[in-house]
């Protein structure tokens, strides 16, 4: 029953007076009848009224009431099992009862013993978690070693470097496609200031300088550096290189 049904089942007796009241009224001054006839026909009315609110009412009632029943009924019986503290999920204040917490495993519904539901429960999470944490560590210990096998698969070897370029006086590594300045720069630090030092390279030399490349790994081979720098080391130039010394590149 909602708050407004719930009023005029409180007051019926008010209201259905007011009906007769108003029915009497409508019946003597307009409708014509004599005062007696409108009174007992208000009279009438109001009864009516009575008997229908009052049904109404019952009936809302009885049906608004059903939820409670049952979950008093439930919460009775709880009471009733030896004085056990019975989950929220059946006594009707947890999750399945529209509550915040989680339900809670009922002992009844398990078959353990009484006292044991909640040890169980908790041993069941730390074993989930257990597993979860496994996982997550066997993804790692899988991806670890197949990185490291990757990295590993081929070292490389070090090619001959400089500590300085050689009179003083570097080449310009960006006249080769996919050396920028910041690459430049890298290429300096590991010890290449020459055309001649990247012609050079072996397979073995080139997969070096591509592991240590950070975070350019990869463009040796990938932009074909000795090539273009056999090229330049001769004295020759590419179509890259023409358009670096136009100028307007960097």
């Amino acid at each position: 029953m909602n708050d407004t049904a719930g009023k005029i089942f409180r007051n019926r007796l008010a209201v259905a007076g007011a009906g007769g009241f108003l029915a009497f009224i409508l019946f003597w001054l307009a409708g014509g009848w004599n005062f007696f006839g409108a009174l007992l026909m208000g009279l009438v009315l109001f009864a009516l009224f009575y008997v229908l609110i009052g049904m109404i009412g019952a009936g809302g009632g009885a049906s608004g009431s059903a939820p409670f029943s049952a979950s008093s009924g439930a919460g009775h019986h709880s009471a009733s099992t030896g004085g056990s503290t019975v989950p929220p999920s059946v006594g009707g204040g947890g999750a399945a009862a529209g509550g915040g917490a989680p339900a809670a495993t009922s002992p009844a519904a398990t078959g353990t013993p009484v006292g044991e539901g909640a040890d169980t429960s908790s041993e069941r999470s730390e074993d989930a978690a257990a597993a979860k944490a496994a996982t997550r560590s066997g993804k790692g210990t899988t991806s670890g070693p197949a990185a490291s096998a990757d990295d590993d698969a081929d070292p490389g070897v070090k090619p001959e470097t400089l500590d300085a370029p050689r009179d003083g006086s570097a080449d310009d590594l960006k006249r080769i496609k996919g050396v920028g300045p910041k690459l430049e720069e890298l290429c300096n630090k590991l010890g290449f200031w020459h055309f001649d030092q990247i012609a050079n390279w072996s397979d073995e030399e080139v997969a070096w300088v591509d592991r240590h490349l950070e975070g350019f790994k990869g463009r040796v081979r990938r932009d074909d550096w000795v090539t273009q720098a056999r090229q330049l080391a001769g004295g020759g130039d590419t179509d890259f290189s023409r358009r670096v010394d136009k100028g307007g590149m960097y």
